[in-house]
């Protein structure tokens, strides 16, 4: 979605009702300008202030992401609170197991796999006809916590560890995990606090809570449960697809192909080499670090599943299933998120494009395509629709009349201002907010009010900042934005009652509330400046 900053600078803004948390705007942005969200800062907080009350899912493709070490971040884990560890690979052996029964008891015929979480969100925000067609059965990782809460009794809140930033929204809307935390921000986490570890040579054995997935080790690449489903039914047609560049291709054309010609399953992951490849990872690994693992992964499953005696512990597994597990508490309905747009009619079209300088057909056809779109029309369209903004079209741009007025100049020139200030010294208020909040969870016995302290300023900062984006600001937003500094003040100032002083931590959240008070003193002074201008 495209918007006017104050300074009167388009920006691209990221629409939350149509995005889909595929994570290609983070990959593809060559300036970083782009990041994501998870839940690592409070899982971090309540992990250490709620010791014994989380509970740790962690996904299979944990070996890609700390490669020979994972063993030995997992037990770290174990150290710092975290009261129990399940590995998802089980919850992917549940969720393998809930397929094949929904087939054959006909809950459902051919379908899309639902793995993927961004492919849900495709289907639930840009193609519904689509939803019908998902697997009614879970993601491997609330599969897990399902089990985990209904059979073993774990009263504990979820955390997921893995590499998809997509699951947050799958988690929000299911409320079964309540932590999304990602590869990427916990190596962020080690690497500041210099936590490093050691190749302890364990191969693929760790000791988790419960028992160790077998085949469902695999369902982070490409035809992972393809490898599963076939083990059982030989005689399915399972088509995959892989990559945000070909699978909406092939999805959009999915729910209008008669049915004769469509696959048993299609197995679909947005992101190109599936979740091992996810932006959540943290890095990219090269295809042979990859291959490697899961070559080796999919070795350690298969001797586990068959063990010495070549008995086939994936059949006894499933008997078990079959006798212990109720189906319908492993499946899920999808609610669409959709919102129908009214589509413009031709004098709509006609107002935008005279708007935009667009008089002629040949104007209203140059298609240039420099604004993004394909067409003219296609730009007018995304105009109607709050998508885009007549800013970004040359024809428009080329022919503005140059004649501001002095009393629009001026206003401009306050917004801009304003701007500046924003710019400058926000970051430098938030970075230090997530300073306190970060070295809040080393501090056991202030953390409560300290990280109370330090979330609710954080909010603050984000309705400011909310507040200063916005084009049309006035005297009366100025001072509101006047007067929340002040309340961050006096938050600060009771804050720095409860901090302990006498240790690294507590030094270092003192000082950082210093730091806050001197910026939000700086932003203050400036913005009342900006006030008594306008009040002249």
């Amino acid at each position: 979605m495209t918007k006017v900053a104050a300074n009167g600078r388009t920006f691209t803004d990221i629409d939350a009702d149509k995005c889909i948390n595929c994570g290609e705007c983070v990959r593809k942005c060559p300036h970083g300008a782009r990041d994501f969200i998870d839940d690592y800062e409070d899982f971090i907080e309540d992990m250490y202030s709620k010791k014994g009350q989380v509970s740790l899912l962690v996904d299979p493709s944990v070996k890609v992401a700390f490669p020979d070490v994972w063993q030995d971040v997992l037990k770290w884990f174990y150290t710092q609170g975290i009261r129990k560890i399940y590995d998802v690979s089980f919850g992917a052996d549940i969720c393998t197991w809930a397929q094949l029964r929904s087939v054959n008891t006909n809950v459902v015929s051919k379908y899309v796999t639902s793995t993927c979480a961004s492919v849900v969100s495709y289907a639930q925000k840009h193609q519904t006809s689509l939803m019908s067609k998902l697997s009614p059965v879970h993601s491997p990782a609330a599969c897990m916590a399902i089990y985990a809460k209904r059979y073993l009794k774990d009263t504990a809140d979820f955390a997921y560890l893995g590499p998809c930033i997509a699951r947050k929204e799958e988690f929000d809307e299911t409320g079964v995990i309540k932590y999304n935390v990602t590869f990427k921000r916990m190596k962020e986490y080690f690497e500041k606090r210099k936590i490093t570890f050691s190749n302890t040579g364990q191969g693929f054995v760790f000791e988790f809570t419960h028992k160790q997935g077998l085949m469902g080790s695999v369902y982070s690449k490409p035809d992972g449960v393809k490898d599963n489903l076939l083990l059982y039914r030989p005689d399915l047609n399972v088509a995959g697809c892989d990559g945000y560049q070909r699978v909406y291709d092939h999805l959009e054309g999915y729910t209008s192909t008669v049915d004769d010609y469509l696959p048993d399953v299609f197995e679909v992951h947005s992101c190109n080499d599936g979740c091992n490849a996810s932006v959540g990872m943290g890095e990219d690994h090269s295809l042979s670090v990859i291959s490697r693992v899961m070559d080796m992964t999919k070795k350690d499953a298969e001797k586990r599943r068959s063990g010495i005696f070549l008995i086939n512990k994936n059949d006894k597994l499933f008997k078990e299933f079959d006798k212990d597990l109720k189906l319908e508490l492993f499946c899920r309905k999808y609610v669409s998120k959709a919102k129908f747009e009214q589509q413009p009619t031709s004098n709509d079209l006609n107002n935008i494009f005279n708007t935009l300088f667009k008089v002629t057909n040949d104007d209203r056809n140059i298609n240039c395509q420099a604004c993004g779109h394909k067409t003219c029309t296609d730009m007018a369209t995304a105009i109607f629709h709050n998508c885009d903004v007549k800013e970004n079209c040359i024809n428009y741009a080329r022919n503005l009349p140059k004649n501001d007025s002095a009393q629009v100049a001026e206003i401009r020139k306050s917004l801009t201002d304003m701007a500046k200030i924003v710019k400058d010294n926000i970051p430098l208020l938030s970075d230090n907010v997530t300073a306190i909040r970060k070295e809040a969870v080393s501090i056991f016995s202030n953390n409560g009010k300290t990280a109370d302290a330090a979330k609710t300023i954080n909010s603050v900062i984000e309705q400011m900042i909310e507040a200063c984006k916005n084009p049309k600001m006035t005297p009366e937003t100025l001072a509101e934005i006047s007067s929340t500094l002040d309340l961050i003040r006096k938050i600060l100032l009771n804050l720095g009652k409860f901090v302990t002083k006498n240790s690294e931590s507590g030094y270092n959240i003192d000082k950082s509330i210093t730091a806050v008070d001197n910026v939000a003193i700086n932003i203050s002074e400036m913005v009342d400046s900006i006030l008594n201008k306008h009040s002249k």
